[in-house]
């Protein structure tokens, strides 16, 4: 499984910001790596929890600064989110009930797109409107 590497394009211009997003990264590569030895079952559920935790944490520490700023495009940035967590949750849900159901190969595959996509092309959207919020410590 690829890892995905932080770049400084990834940067949002807020240090909290940028360490949560540092941090799903993270998660995301744990996934990465599980397959990769075959430990999938066992490092799936507890990354799924925490991935759960973490990124409802994020969003709402995201959404709270954008609010802060007065981003205009906070409702549509709050849809990605929501629709985001829905599906994890769901995916979280469907692997309590039978592990198997749930591939971790393409729970990698889901999350490091999603994840990397919507750093780059929503989340750079509100840099501008954030910029003043860059002295806001991680």
């Amino acid at each position: 499984m690829p890892v995905i590497q932080w770049t400084e394009d990834m940067s949002v211009g807020v240090a909290r910001l940028d360490e949560h997003h540092r941090r799903l990264i993270d998660l995301t590569n744990q996934l990465g790596a599980a397959v990769a030895a075959g430990d999938t079952e066992r490092v799936t559920g507890s990354v799924l929890g925490e991935l759960i935790r973490y990124v409802y944490y994020h969003f709402g520490e995201e959404e709270r600064l954008m609010e802060e700023a007065n981003y205009a495009d906070l409702p549509g940035h709050r849809q990605h989110h929501r629709t985001m967590a829905e599906h994890v949750r769901g995916l979280e849900q469907r692997f309590d009930r039978d592990p198997g159901a749930v591939v971790t190969a393409d729970l990698h595959e889901f999350l490091a797109d999603w994840l990397v996509n919507h750093i780059r092309s929503e989340d750079l959207l509100y840099k501008p409107a954030l910029a003043g919020l860059a002295a806001v410590p991680a």
